[in-house]
């Protein structure tokens, strides 16, 4: 996948997000560290340690359960957060605050995009003229202080938004996460989209996302 990241950051600013392209670029996650990013690392080994381990053995265990909505792909990048949040929880947040994470992961595996979120993200999928929105979260929040909507390793339970869609030639996402203002597209039509935002004091983040 190509990304392309723009922000704008006013009076209220997001921690900075970070990208990273692991297992053979078939996982893209994006972290928004409340805390120290030194524990970056340490949530990336344990959702690729899940997540390889899902795919190489199809009867890997885990102490979640699977929702039948879901595919079977969606379900495992679910279930990959949730043991990540249940780490943090137990170990580094057991005593005081530490850190808690805003993020969202895209696996990829053959003509299947899953993902799963926790955070002020939304996600749209554009296709030629018409721009669908998959799901927004945070947004109705926008009257109080720019808080985090919900984070990875802080309170037991945790809401996570999970899905898939198929991964085709000529994809396009957009990634984003706004406080007091909206994304609105000059033209859904061309190649390289401008993105605005309504409000000239509003603080956002996002990335375009192009199968190829």
């Amino acid at each position: 996948m190509k990304i392309v990241t723009r922000s704008q950051q006013m009076k209220s600013k997001l921690p900075t997000t970070q990208v990273y392209h692991l297992l053979d670029n078939q996982l893209t996650v994006f972290i928004r560290p409340w805390g120290s990013q030194d524990y970056n690392q340490k949530i990336l080994d344990e959702i690729t340690h899940y997540l390889s381990s899902a795919q190489a053995d199809i009867d890997v265990t885990s102490p979640f359960d699977y929702h039948e909505n879901l595919t079977s792909l969606a379900n495992k990048t679910r279930i990959a957060l949730l043991l990540a949040h249940d780490l943090f929880y137990k170990t580094e947040n057991a005593n005081e605050f530490n850190v808690g994470f805003e993020l969202i992961l895209f696996f990829q595996v053959k003509h299947e995009l899953a993902w799963s979120s926790v955070g002020r993200f939304g996600l749209k999928k554009i296709s030629h003229n018409i721009i669908n929105t998959i799901f927004e979260s945070g947004a109705d929040l926008d009257s109080e202080a720019l808080l985090p909507v919900q984070l990875i390793g802080i309170e037991k339970e945790i809401e996570i938004q999970s899905g898939s869609l198929v991964f085709e030639k000529d994809l396009r996402l957009l990634l984003y996460s706004t406080y007091l203002g909206e994304i609105t597209f000059a033209d859904p039509l061309q190649s390289d989209l401008k993105i605005e935002s309504r409000n000239a004091d509003s603080t956002y983040w996002y990335s375009l996302i192009k199968s190829d």
